[in-house]
């Protein structure tokens, strides 16, 4: 298809992962020890970054693909927090720790 633009369909997705029933707002908040590290990542061509007054971060973009995103915030431990969408928040939440070395 000669229209087919492939930044914008890329853009979609976190990483390789397409979803279209994904598809929608992300939101992270990083916890005020981990927000220096996380100020340094591209997590999506799409964010926007918020610095609260307690100096933790919050990460907004919107792309599909849960379960990579989960994969990637495992290693962030216990120092963020998903506020959205509600399944990604459900799926990490099982698996937020804080008795490993993770970032930041």
């Amino acid at each position: 298809d000669p229209a087919f633009d492939l930044s914008p369909h890329a853009a979609r997705a976190f990483g390789s992962f397409h979803a279209d029933a994904e598809y929608g707002e992300v939101v992270w908040r990083f916890a005020p020890a981990a927000a220096p590290t996380a100020r340094e990542f591209l997590f999506h061509p799409t964010q926007e970054m918020t610095e609260a007054e307690d100096g933790s971060l919050t990460v907004r973009f919107t792309a599909s693909g849960h379960l990579e995103m989960a994969w990637h915030l495992y290693m962030w431990g216990d120092a963020v927090t998903v506020l959205a969408p509600e399944p990604l928040r459900a799926m990490v939440d099982q698996h937020r720790r804080g008795d490993f070395p993770a970032l930041p």
